[in-house]
C-alpha cells in the first residue's frame, strides 16, 4: 500500500490529486443515494444496490429473466414509437445475457401485451419523469474538487517562509543548508565572509529576500470552507435532507429557516413514485411481491417536514428593538392608536 502511495501521491501528486478528488466526492454522494429507499421482497438475483445504481447512473433499468433467474441492467429504448415512447427495451448483463423485449413500465396495465418479440419480457424502471441519471453528482463532485484546490493553493502560499536571495552558488549552498538543519530539527552555524560583528552591528549589506507568499491571507480559508458547506447543502437539500449551515440569527423565526424544508422532498418524492411503479410492474408481470420505501432517516425527514408545527414561543420572542417587549405588545400598541385590526 505505501508502494501505491509512493508511486501515486509523491511522484505524480500534481496529476493524479483532482482525479482522485474527483473519485472521492463522487463516490460518497453515490453512497447517500444508494442509501435513499429500501426495497423488500426483491429475488436472490435482483440486489437493491444494483437496482439503484442503474438507474442513479443511467436514469432506467431493465429487469427480466434469463434461464428462469432475474436480473437488472442498464439499458435504453428502442425501436418503434408507440404513443410517447419506443415500445421496446434492450439492455446486456455482462457474462449473462440480454433483456430484450416489450418494455412495459412504468405502470403497465392488465391489457397490456408482455410478450416480447425477441427476448423475454422486460419491466423498464425509471429513476425520475425524465428518465435521467443524477447528472448533479458529476457537478457538485467537480466544485467540491475545485475547491479543494484552492485551499490548496491558499495553504502553499500563506506557509511562513521567505526565499533568501543569494549572491553565489556557495552562499545558495550556505542558505540551503541551514534551512534543511531547521527543517530536520538541527542547530547548525554557517559561515560567512561578514564578521559576527559587522552582522550584529547592521554595517554590513542586509540580506534580501524574494516575498513570495503572504501570510495575512489565511483567513480566506474560512470563506473556502463556507463554500465547500454551501455545496454540500445543496445537494443534502435537493435530495430530501434540509440541512442548516449557519447559525439561527436572533431576527430569524424557526418558520422562515424551515419555510422552504417542503422544496427538499419534491424530487425525493417523485423518485419514489417512479420506482413504486416499478415494484407494482415487477409484481404483475412475474407474480413478485416485491415493495419500496424511503430509508428511514429520509423517511424521518419527511415526516418532520409535513408535521411542522409553527415555534409559536418563538415567533413571539423575536428580538426587536429596544422598549418592545414582544410582537404581540406591539400589536396591541398599534392596535389602540388607529382604532382599527392590524390585519
Amino acid at each position: 500500500m505505501y508502494g501505491f502511495f509512493e508511486h501515486t501521491f509523491k511522484k505524480h501528486r500534481e496529476r493524479f490529486i483532482k482525479d482522485y478528488r474527483m473519485k472521492e466526492h463522487w463516490l460518497e454522494m453515490n453512497q447517500i443515494l444508494l442509501s435513499q429507499f429500501e426495497y423488500e421482497g426483491l429475488p436472490e438475483t435482483l440486489p437493491a444496490e444494483w437496482i439503484e445504481g442503474y438507474l442513479i447512473s443511467n436514469g432506467t433499468v431493465g429487469i427480466g429473466k434469463i434461464d428462469d433467474k432475474y436480473y437488472a441492467c442498464m439499458g435504453g429504448y428502442a425501436g418503434n414509437i408507440n404513443g410517447y415512447l419506443p415500445e421496446e427495451y434492450y439492455g446486456a448483463v455482462q457474462g449473462i445475457g440480454t433483456l430484450e423485449g416489450d418494455a412495459t413500465s412504468p405502470g403497465c396495465n392488465e391489457e397490456l401485451k408482455r410478450g416480447g418479440k425477441v427476448g423475454v419480457d422486460i419491466v423498464v424502471g425509471w429513476n425520475n419523469s425524465m428518465l435521467a441519471p443524477d447528472l448533479d453528482i458529476v457537478d457538485y463532485a467537480a466544485r467540491l474538487t475545485e475547491n479543494d484546490t484552492s485551499e490548496d493553493l491558499n495553504i502553499l502560499f500563506t506557509r511562513l517562509l521567505r526565499i533568501p536571495v543569494a549572491k553565489d552558488d556557495k552562499e545558495k549552498e550556505v542558505i540551503l543548508s541551514a534551512i534543511r538543519c531547521i527543517l530536520e530539527g538541527k542547530i547548525d552555524a554557517v559561515t560567512s565572509k561578514t564578521g559576527l560583528n559587522e552582522v550584529i552591528s547592521g554595517s554590513c549589506d542586509e540580506q534580501k529576500f524574494l516575498d513570495l507568499v503572504d501570510i495575512k491571507e489565511v483567513d480566506k480559508l474560512q470563506y473556502l470552507n463556507q463554500y465547500h458547506d454551501n455545496i454540500i447543502k445543496r445537494f443534502y437539500q435537493r435530495h430530501g435532507h434540509p440541512i442548516q449551515i449557519t447559525s439561527k440569527l436572533a431576527q430569524q423565526t424557526n418558520a422562515e429557516i424551515h419555510g422552504a424544508d417542503t422544496v427538499c422532498m419534491i424530487y425525493p418524492l417523485q423518485q419514489l413514485k417512479y420506482r413504486k411503479k416499478m415494484c407494482d410492474d415487477l409484481n404483475k408481470v412475474f407474480g413478485l411481491n416485491v415493495s419500496v420505501k424511503f430509508c428511514e432517516l429520509l423517511q424521518n425527514n419527511y415526516d418532520a417536514i409535513i408535521n411542522y408545527m409553527q415555534d409559536e414561543g418563538n415567533e413571539k420572542e423575536i428580538v426587536k428593538e429596544e422598549g418592545v417587549e414582544d410582537v404581540e405588545t406591539q400589536v396591541d400598541t398599534d392596535e389602540r392608536d388607529t382604532g382599527n385590526a392590524v390585519g
